[in-house]
């Protein structure tokens, strides 16, 4: 498994880090970095999990995720299984809080880029026109060099920071108490989750992979994800449920067996208390039937 903290490189010639990364699939697992993270998917689908945040992503996503804040992107099970057609690309960019100069920011024209910095400890989900304009600009800076380069930076922060089109991911009174050494048990948990969500889980089973007894892994979990264990399963069930109501417009009954649930009524109340619609809501709402 990787480590948890992420070693960014750097190059003397740049004063922050821009990668164009296409790949069969997402390879990292839950870490953090001392760096600023901008990331822009063009191509990809999957779950994030963002301090104690839960969702789908895909295609035109754009996340700002601050110093230290443990992230995981996990694919679709599909991608894991060799199809030659599906790959991902996202446009990364990692700059540390000093990149342009230590007091930089601190500066009266700054200050809206400085709140917006502070708010990023939570991640922030960036959406609507604001993401078409500064996926626009991403895409053209793998072209720049210099100090073209480092404005197109200073340009997008400033589009975020006086943007409505933003959200906070992780909550409030989310904080990161991860140590190295937890690493391994993280993504071993998160990695059987989410290959067997479908499917009934063992809480006993689970605790043995992170080779612990049932309370301490309990307590374990949530001390490291903000949420219990049941809390996260359900997320990322009731995030699959979703996906196959907007994508394929399954029945209500198909969906909650689909999702790793064989109780209708538990799936319904679930799915409200998640999502605020009942499940049949929720298809009505979002499922737009195709266009013969």
């Amino acid at each position: 498994m990787n480590p948890i903290l992420e070693k960014v490189p750097t190059f003397p010639s740049n004063s922050f880090a821009l990668k164009e990364e296409i790949l069969p699939y997402i390879k990292i697992g839950w870490h953090f970095h001392p760096e600023f993270e901008l990331t822009l998917f063009t191509e990809s689908t999957g779950k994030r999990f963002i301090g104690d945040h839960t969702d789908n992503f895909g295609p035109g996503d754009l996340l700002l995720i601050g110093p230290f804040l443990p992230h995981y992107m996990r694919n679709h099970e599909i991608y894991y299984k060799g199809e030659p057609d599906l790959r991902i690309r996202a446009i990364v960019i990692h700059f540390a809080k000093d990149f342009v100069g230590e007091k930089f920011f601190d500066t009266p024209e700054m200050v809206s880029i400085k709140k917006l910095l502070q708010n990023s400890a939570r991640g922030i989900h960036i959406w609507g026109k604001t993401q078409k304009k500064i996926a626009k600009i991403m895409e053209n800076m793998l072209h720049l060099e210099g100090y073209s380069k480092l404005m197109s930076l200073i340009d997008i922060l400033q589009i975020i920071a006086t943007s409505e089109e933003t959200k906070p991911l992780s909550s409030l009174g989310y904080r990161n108490s991860f140590a190295p050494h937890d690493a391994d048990k993280i993504n071993a948990v998160f990695d059987y989750v989410l290959r067997n969500f479908e499917a009934e889980i063992n809480l006993s089973e689970v605790a043995e992979i992170a080779h612990m007894s049932v309370s301490a892994f309990c307590k374990f979990f949530k001390s490291r994800t903000g949420k219990t264990f049941s809390h996260i399963l359900n997320e990322i069930r009731i995030g699959h449920a979703c996906k196959l109501f907007i994508e394929q417009g399954s029945s209500v009954s198909n969906v909650c067996y689909s999702s790793g649930y064989n109780s209708l009524s538990y799936f319904n109340r679930k799915f409200k208390a998640v999502t605020k619609f009942s499940p049949l809501e929720y298809r009505n709402r979002f499922y737009k039937e195709p266009k013969v």
